[in-house]
């Protein structure tokens, strides 16, 4: 039985074949050795401007950035019985498509503060095709700083 494990985000894969060549949840290619590493990550909430509901629907998500990537995986809700599955199919609908956004550092346009409801802090990571993710996690000012520093780079 062979186990691979996704460098980027800790995925493990039971009884891997040569088949799989990308990680189901980030896209990472595991084949190939590649030159992507983790600059920061922590756990947060999300939402995106266009996929909200009512003005206010976020996801917990894991939040990583990647010398060549902006990752935001966000948690998926099971359920058990028949109330809690439609919740959870309904919210992991509503949030994305499969969940993941994985955005490259080269498209994003802007990062700059916002706000979250009435009274959160948010950071809010626009693209060039126009999309805005709003995160809020732990030392938003610390993630903005290593953000534009990663995007100066790039450029």
């Amino acid at each position: 039985m062979k186990t691979t494990t996704c460098p980027i985000c800790a995925y493990t894969l039971d009884d891997a074949n040569d088949e799989i060549i990308y990680c189901p949840v980030c896209g990472t290619n595991l084949i190939k050795v590649n030159s992507e590493k983790i600059i920061r990550n922590s756990t947060g909430t999300y939402t995106m401007e266009d996929k909200q509901f009512f003005g206010k629907m976020s996801a917990n998500a894991t939040i990583i950035l990647t010398n060549q990537r902006f990752l935001v995986i966000p948690e998926k809700l099971e359920g058990f019985n028949r109330s809690t599955v439609l919740t959870a199919s309904i919210m992991n609908k509503i949030t994305s498509n499969y969940g993941v956004v994985s955005v490259p550092i080269t498209m994003i346009k802007e990062v700059r503060d916002g706000k979250f409801g009435l009274l959160g802090k948010a950071l809010i990571v626009e693209t060039k095709e126009a999309n805005v993710i709003k995160i809020t996690a732990p030392k938003l000012k610390e993630w903005k700083e290593v953000l534009s520093n990663t995007l100066q780079a790039s450029s």
